[in-house]
């Protein structure tokens, strides 16, 4: 009896998030826009061009966001509770 209940109790917890959704994009919005900012700013140091460094900084900053919903998207797919 024990073991069907710890198998249940852990299944229900498998599909559960570890964050909250708004959490979670409040991380992903500092860590894309800090990276945004080290990026450009690396790029306007080393090569001193403005344009490039804004370039490549919404480049990296937006390639964080389409991998968080590139992610959720795939993830979508899967794990969806079965008809009964």
């Amino acid at each position: 009896m024990g073991k069907v209940k710890n198998n249940k109790r852990e299944k229900e917890n498998q599909r559960k998030p570890w964050i909250p959704w708004k959490t979670g994009l409040m991380a992903i919005t500092v860590v894309s826009v800090s990276l945004a900012l080290w990026v450009g700013w690396q790029v306007i140091v080393t090569e001193d061009n403005i344009g490039k460094g804004v370039l490549w900084g919404l480049i990296f900053g937006g390639s964080t966001w389409l991998v968080f919903f590139g992610m959720n998207y795939f993830h979508s797919f899967f794990g969806k509770k079965p008809n009964k």
